[in-house]
């Protein structure tokens, strides 16, 4: 990784046939801080959304102003990004985590067109969301110039509990991955109570569609809908607004249509959960 080895620059000073006491202990530095970046990279895990840097200190075990520094190197290199004194991960740390036993990589832009054309149709952002642990990942984001700066404001991660694509992959994601989950408050219309979030789970899985108005922020509102076919769920297909302008009764039938469409014409494609 670019930015643990940026961290370690300042070792990197010894010459050829210098004291190898002097390599050994560069070896040492340098591990320490890769150590100190991973850690910092494993808090985010434990949390849900943007985070302080002090949650992020105390989830990794280390000084408040050296996960500082951490987070530092890490927004250089594009892994992390931050707004208003919170960080979270970028789409950049999914497209890492897409090899092996997540969601396959081609699946972005084999879906892409689609995205599209549910955009066009209902002039608000679409966003193809996994799950990565403890939070909804955005992976693709289509916008219009008018939409961008909204939609790049809500970020790369949702919460799981209190946005449509979370609740609708927390649905498929099984009692454990619910129970395991903090239900934080982001405003008044949150859900905290686990009885409540159950009932909507419930109803996510059984009508195959999710929503929240104002739940995660005040005045946006989003749906979702599966990528089917596959057993689990390893997509969801959302379209987020402003709550005024999100007709939930007009977007919900174009959304549900587009995510057939997509479903059907993805069908040959093998593609694995995220939800582990």
């Amino acid at each position: 990784m670019v930015a643990v080895l940026s961290i370690s620059a300042s070792c990197t000073g010894s010459q050829a046939g210098g004291d190898s006491r002097q390599v050994d202990g560069d070896a040492v530095t340098g591990k320490a801080a890769a150590a100190k970046v991973l850690a910092v990279l494993e808090a985010f895990s434990l949390c849900q959304g943007e985070v302080g840097v002090a949650e992020l200190a105390r989830k990794a075990g280390l000084p408040k102003s050296t996960t500082h520094r951490m987070l530092g190197f890490l927004c250089d290199e594009g892994f992390v990004r931050t707004a208003a004194g919170r960080y979270e991960l970028t789409v950049k740390v999914a497209r890492l985590s897409s090899s092996g036993t997540d969601v396959d990589p081609g699946l972005y832009d084999r879906v892409l067109p689609y995205l599209t054309d549910l955009h066009e149709t209902v002039k608000h952002p679409v966003l193809l969301v996994v799950r990565a642990g403890g939070v909804a990942r955005v992976v693709k984001r289509v916008c219009g110039s008018r939409t961008a700066g909204f939609a790049s404001h809500l970020g790369d991660t949702l919460p799981l509990h209190c946005t449509a694509a979370g609740k609708l992959l927390l649905a498929h994601a099984g009692i454990q991955a619910e129970q395991d989950l903090e239900l934080h408050r982001y405003t008044d219309l949150t859900i905290t109570d686990r009885a409540q979030l159950q009932r909507e789970l419930v109803s996510a899985r059984a009508g195959g569609i999710a929503a929240d108005v104002n739940e995660w922020r005040l005045g946006v509102t989003s749906l979702a809908v599966a990528l089917r076919g596959w057993g689990a769920v390893p997509a969801v297909i959302t379209v987020v607004g402003p709550s005024v302008r999100v007709d939930v009764r007009a977007v919900a039938p174009q959304l549900r249509r587009l995510a057939h469409h997509a479903t059907l014409g993805l069908r040959d494609s093998p593609l694995r959960s995220v939800a582990t």
